[in-house]
C-alpha cells in the first residue's frame, strides 16, 4: 500500500504558523526509541515509523534498512523502502518494475496493444495516451494512476484512494490507512486527518475533495461537487479537464480555516466564498501531480452553493488550461455563479429579485471591463457582480439571442479543441454580443423573477 497523502500546499505555511519540536530534541527522542527497541525488528520498525512521521527521512530510511538486516521479509520495512513483493520475493522497486515490464511486453504485444510512454494501451486509445490521458476499466486516469492500477492497486471504496487489493476487506469495514502499514477506524482516521497538513482525500466521480472535516460529512457533500461540474460542462464545449487537471476542491472546515486558506493560497477573490488558488500555490495530489484547485467555505447555510461554485471554477480553469487558454475573471465566476445561484429556476428567481433591488442589468460594457471581487468591496457589490456574471450564462443557455449563443459556442469549440483561433478574440465577441443584447438580458431577469418562490 502507498504511503498516506502528503499534500504540499505551497505558501500555506506563510498563513498558518507551525509549532514544531527542535531537530535536536527529535533526534534525542529517536535515539531513546532505538535503544529501547534493541534488536526487535517490530519495535525498531515502530521507531522508524515515528522518525518518518517527524520528517526525519534519512533516519527513517536507516532504521528500515536495519530492520531488514534483522528480518529480510519484514513487510512494513520493505513497503517503507519502496520494495515490492514479486513471486514471493521482496525486490527493490527498480528490479520489480523491470521484471513486470518484461512480462507485460510479451503479454500485451500478443494482444495487439501499442506501447505509449511505457504504457501498453489498446489501439483505439493511442491518441489519448499521447496526450497523457489513459483509460482503465471505464475510468479516465493519469499515467501514474494507470501504472498503479496495472500493478493491481484498487480504489478504497470510501475515499477512492489507491490501495493494495489485499486491504479491500479492511477498507470495506470503513478502516482507513494513515501510514504505510497502519489502518485505523473512522474515529481515529478523522482525528489524523483533522490537520491541514494531512487532510482527507476523497475522490468523487468528477472531482477530488480535500478537507479536515469528518469523512462522513465529506461524503454527504461530495455529490454537490459533481453537480457543479455536470452543470458547467455544456458551457465549456461539453468536455471535462484532462485527468492531470481533475477539479480539486479544498473545503475549509471552519470560517477561520477558510480565512487562513484564502490569505495563504487564494487568488484574491475568496471574499465570495469560493476561489481558485493562485497559480504558484498549486496543490500536489498523489498520482495526479500539481493541480490548481479551488478553496471554499463551509458556511452552514451556503456550503453546498460554495462547493458547486468551487467545482465549476476549477473545472473551467482546467479545461481552459488544457488548451492553453486563460479565461477572464468574470467568465470563471460566471460559470461558478451559474451553478451556485442558477441551479434551479426558483434559486435563479430568488437571487434575481435581490439583483433587481441592487439595480438590475445595467452598463454591461463597464461590467466586463471592471469586473472585480475582493475584500475591499461591500458584500452587496460582490453579490451583484457574482449574480450578474452568472446571468450572462443563464441568458446564453436560454437561447434568447442567436449572436450570444453562437459566440458562446465558438468559445466552447476552442475549449474542446474542435476549432482553432484566438481565445481573446472569441471572448471579446461573446462580450460584445452580450452588450448588444442588454435589453433582452434585462427581460430574461424579469422572467426568472416570476419563478421565484
Amino acid at each position: 500500500m502507498k504511503a498516506p497523502l502528503r499534500l504540499f500546499l505551497a505558501l500555506f505555511t506563510l498563513a498558518v504558523p507551525v509549532l514544531a519540536q527542535s531537530p535536536a530534541k527529535l533526534k534525542q527522542e529517536l535515539r531513546t526509541k532505538e535503544a529501547a527497541a534493541k534488536k526487535d525488528p517490530d519495535a525498531l520498525f515502530e521507531a522508524g515509523q515515528w522518525a518518518a512521521d517527524k520528517e526525519l527521512a534519512n533516519d527513517a530510511k536507516r532504521i528500515f534498512q536495519a530492520v531488514l538486516k534483522l528480518k529480510p521479509d519484514h513487510e512494513g520495512a520493505n513497503h517503507a523502502l519502496g520494495n515490492e513483493l514479486v513471486e514471493g520475493k521482496w525486490l527493490p522497486a527498480k528490479e520489480a518494475d523491470a521484471l513486470r515490464k518484461k512480462a507485460q511486453a510479451a503479454e500485451y504485444a500478443a494482444k495487439g496493444y501499442v506501447e505509449v510512454a511505457g504504457i501498453w494501451v489498446e489501439p483505439d486509445h493511442v491518441d489519448d495516451a499521447k496526450r497523457g490521458v489513459f483509460h482503465h476499466d471505464g475510468e479516465v486516469v493519469t499515467k501514474d494512476e494507470k501504472v498503479a492500477l496495472m500493478k493491481g492497486m484498487v480504489r478504497h471504496p470510501e475515499t477512492g484512494e489507491l490501495i493494495e487489493a489485499k486491504y479491500l476487506e479492511q477498507a470495506g469495514k470503513r478502516y482507513f490507512p494513515i501510514s504505510a502499514t497502519r489502518w485505523v477506524d473512522e474515529k481515529e482516521a478523522n482525528q489524523f486527518h483533522s490537520d491541514l497538513k494531512r487532510p482527507w482525500l476523497v475522490r468523487t466521480t468528477h472531482c477530488t475533495i480535500l478537507s479536515t472535516l469528518p469523512i462522513a460529512k465529506i461524503q454527504e457533500m461530495r455529490g454537490e461537487a459533481d453537480l457543479g461540474v455536470e452543470r458547467v460542462k455544456p458551457l465549456l464545449g461539453g468536455v471535462l479537464p484532462s485527468p492531470g487537471r481533475r477539479p480539486v476542491i479544498l473545503i475549509a472546515a471552519t470560517e477561520s480555516e477558510y480565512r487562513d486558506l484564502g490569505n495563504g493560497l487564494g487568488d484574491g477573490t475568496d471574499a465570495c466564498g469560493s476561489a481558485l488558488v493562485r497559480e504558484e500555490a498549486s496543490m500536489r495530489i498523489p498520482d495526479v501531480g500539481d493541480v490548481r484547485g479551488a478553496i471554499c467555505n463551509n458556511d452552514k447555510n451556503w456550503n453546498l452553493r460554495y462547493l458547486r461554485h468551487a467545482a465549476a471554477i476549477t473545472c473551467a480553469n482546467g479545461v481552459a488550461a488544457d488548451q492553453g487558454i486563460t479565461l477572464p475573471l468574470w467568465f470563471l465566476h460566471g460559470v461558478g455563479s451559474y451553478t451556485s445561484r442558477f441551479q434551479t429556476d426558483a434559486d435563479a428567481g430568488w437571487f434575481g429579485k435581490l439583483h433587481q433591488q441592487k439595480g438590475g442589468v445595467r452598463n454591461l460594457k463597464g461590467f466586463f471591463s471592471g469586473f472585480a471581487i475582493n475584500g475591499e468591496m461591500e458584500s452587496t457589490a460582490i453579490d451583484y457582480n457574482i449574480y450578474q456574471a452568472g446571468l450572462m450564462f443563464s441568458f446564453a443557455a436560454s437561447g434568447g439571442d442567436e449572436a450570444v449563443t453562437a459566440a458562446l459556442q465558438d468559445i466552447g469549440n476552442l475549449l474542446n479543441g474542435s476549432s482553432k483561433g484566438k481565445a481573446d478574440k472569441a471572448i471579446g465577441k461573446f462580450e460584445a454580443a452580450l452588450i448588444a443584447a442588454e435589453p433582452k438580458i434585462a427581460a430574461h431577469l424579469q422572467e426568472l423573477i416570476t419563478k421565484s418562490p
